[in-house]
């Protein structure tokens, strides 16, 4: 008979991997789980050692990851982008799959993005203003607008925990109660930092090549999301 201990390992592996893969036919062969080789499973307790993220592959606790971050709806998303000429988009996005408020800055020039309610809003800094849109003024811009489009990959930090971590190719040691989800195959183009206790919600990432570097933190798991006022839009 399994000890207490084993037997919570084996309800958190089987977990992960139904979470991963749906419900599977009652007449499928179950495959095989693969023991972790960095790991003494022997001594492994869930309580203690936290939510078994460190458990998995690079793409199931990748999955893992992701789910944990739709679950949690909302979340607040800052960081930075300095491409290879050394300009920097700093960037403050508050996002769920229905809301997004969001702020992008160049060269202290601000232009803001409202999604509520299935409408989005662009209010273009003067720097930034597209034809058709007064600077500093909402307007209301349809989903294949250029001015929406072009900030696409960060308007959620699902959509951009996606994008940008698709490669990932393994995971480091753990340690501070959280675990590096290293990015590139031979793991030097930056990390993910996900929480090992709790839900496996991301902390940070750092992406770095040639084209440049992303950093961004990740908090605010569940918050509510504060619409601004967006006056009188135009083009609505």
């Amino acid at each position: 008979m399994p000890r207490r201990g084993d037997a919570r390992l084996i309800a958190v592996v089987l977990g992960a991997a139904l979470l991963l893969t749906g419900c599977t036919s009652k007449t499928a062969a179950a495959e095989p789980v693969p023991t972790p080789t960095h790991l003494d499973l022997g001594t492994w307790d869930e309580e203690a050692s936290g939510n078994g993220l460190v458990l998995l592959d690079a793409a199931s606790a990748r999955a893992t990851m992701l789910a944990a971050v739709r679950d949690a709806g909302t979340a607040t998303m800052t960081g930075t982008y300095t491409n290879g000429a050394g300009r920097t988009l700093a960037m403050v996005v508050h996002g769920s799959s229905e809301q997004t408020v969001a702020e992008f800055t160049v060269d202290g020039a601000t232009t803001s993005v409202v999604m509520s309610e299935g409408q989005a809003y662009v209010r273009p800094s003067a720097t930034a203003a597209a034809e058709g849109l007064d600077a500093g003024v909402y307007s209301c811009v349809s989903e294949d607008d250029a001015a929406l489009t072009q900030w696409s990959s960060l308007l959620h930090p699902l959509q951009t925990l996606a994008e940008y971590t698709g490669d990932a190719s393994t995971l480091g040691a753990p340690r501070d109660d959280a675990v590096d989800l290293v990015m590139g195959a031979d793991g030097t183009l930056g990390a993910l930092r996900v929480q090992t206790q709790g839900p496996a919600l991301p902390i940070s990432l750092t992406r770095a090549d040639a084209a440049g570097t992303l950093q961004l933190e990740f908090s605010g798991w569940g918050d509510e999301i504060d619409v601004p006022d967006l006056g009188s839009p135009a083009g609505c």
